[in-house]
């Protein structure tokens, strides 16, 4: 018997499959996911970069440091590692014997004094060592005429030193000669350690022309055997 029921009271028909509404509103949801993951994708890598520079970093700083420590030390003591500094005289040094590489011609103990080169100079590989006579006393070097003068001019003299028994005290002289006798003169003394080299320096105003200066390095009282050791001797004419 043929279904009576009116054709718009039938049940609908089935359909499978999206309709193009649901088509298009899945595809935002897939494009939405797509761009989320590139996000995240794009961050991480970001991130990851930064955490890859952060090492470099570091070995930056700390070689910083290192070279600060080595090239830096205490105002008073000046302690620097040897490699920090030139092996040749500065330049406008008056002195070309200043670093005792050759010899130690030019310079002379006094007092009874002994000195001679020994190995392991701030600068290069020799220094000047001194050490008290046998019936004691400071000691003491001098390095005669280091320079012919010319009046009201200033000159400094700059040296390292090193005490290896311990502390001391070390005098750095300037004298200023003419017709075999003293002038005038200008020293300064300062207390040094066994911690490693320092360096002192002194300045006198020349009174006369064509006048000498004597560059004396002494020390006193240092612990020990009482050795000193000198090197990197600088001599130089102020100019304004």
């Amino acid at each position: 018997m043929a279904d009576s029921t009116p054709r718009h009271l039938a049940d609908p028909p089935r359909r499978f499959g999206l309709s193009p509404l649901q088509q298009l509103f899945l595809a935002a949801l897939l494009a939405l996911a797509a761009v989320t993951a590139l996000i995240a994708l794009l961050t991480s890598d970001a991130d990851g970069g930064r955490q890859a520079a952060g090492p470099a970093t570091t070995r930056a700083r700390a070689a910083t440091t290192t070279g600060a420590a080595t090239t830096t030390g205490p105002a008073t003591t000046a302690t620097t590692a040897p490699a920090a500094r030139p092996i040749r005289p500065t330049p406008g040094n008056l002195l070309a014997d200043g670093d005792f590489e050759r010899d130690l011609a030019g310079w002379a103990p006094l007092a009874g004094a002994q000195a001679r080169r020994v190995e392991g100079g701030v600068s290069g590989r020799w220094a000047a060592a001194v050490r008290p006579g046998p019936a004691g006393g400071p000691a003491a070097m001098v390095r005669w005429a280091a320079t012919t003068t010319r009046e009201g001019v200033t000159y400094e003299a700059a040296v390292w030193v090193r005490a290896p028994g311990g502390a001391g005290q070390v005098v750095l002289a300037l004298r200023e000669l003419a017709g075999g006798r003293e002038i005038s003169a200008d020293q300064a003394g300062y207390t040094v350690t066994g911690d490693g080299w320092q360096q002192l320096a002194v300045e006198h105003l020349t009174r006369a022309p064509g006048s000498s200066l004597a560059l004396e390095v002494t020390g006193r009282d240092l612990a020990g055997d009482g050795r000193l050791l000198v090197d990197a001797v600088d001599l130089q004419a102020e100019t304004e």
